[in-house]
């Protein structure tokens, strides 16, 4: 007799991932402002930014939550958004429309992350509700 024992997903350390994925847009974040801004410090940054990198890290942490609820889905949809949005946030800003709209490289990343994790829940709703339908 063999004890099968089935591993869940994103079971061990999952957090470290989120952490790793918010750093490293971090990373980016603050290369993209010395771009844009060679006068770009990172302490003011820090201390203007808030809002900014508070929203980077929660839409990073989201769907690896997600994942550790066993929600696959939702998790892979919340993961692409979240890469998405970060294309789109970087091809604003490196096509110039950031100096002049300053806010739609952000709006344009939430939009398309928001957009990807409410497919994802529309979703997993759906499967709920079929498994309630079938009992």
């Amino acid at each position: 007799m063999v004890l099968v024992v089935e591993k869940k997903f994103l079971e061990d350390d999952w957090w470290k991932y989120a952490l790793a994925l918010f750093l490293l847009q971090m990373a980016f974040w603050m290369l993209l402002g010395y771009r844009m801004n060679p006068r770009f410090t990172f302490i003011a940054a820090i201390q203007s930014s808030y809002f900014v990198y508070t929203s980077f890290l929660i839409t990073a942490f989201l769907p690896f939550v997600a994942g550790r609820l066993q929600f696959k889905t939702l998790f892979w949809l919340g993961f692409v958004g979240y890469l998405l949005g970060l294309a789109a946030y970087y091809a604003l800003s490196l096509m110039k429309v950031g100096e002049r709209f300053n806010l739609l490289p952000f709006i344009a990343f939430l939009q398309v992350f928001i957009a990807c994790f409410s497919l994802g829940l529309l979703i997993e709703f759906g499967r709920y509700v079929v498994r309630k339908l079938e009992e």
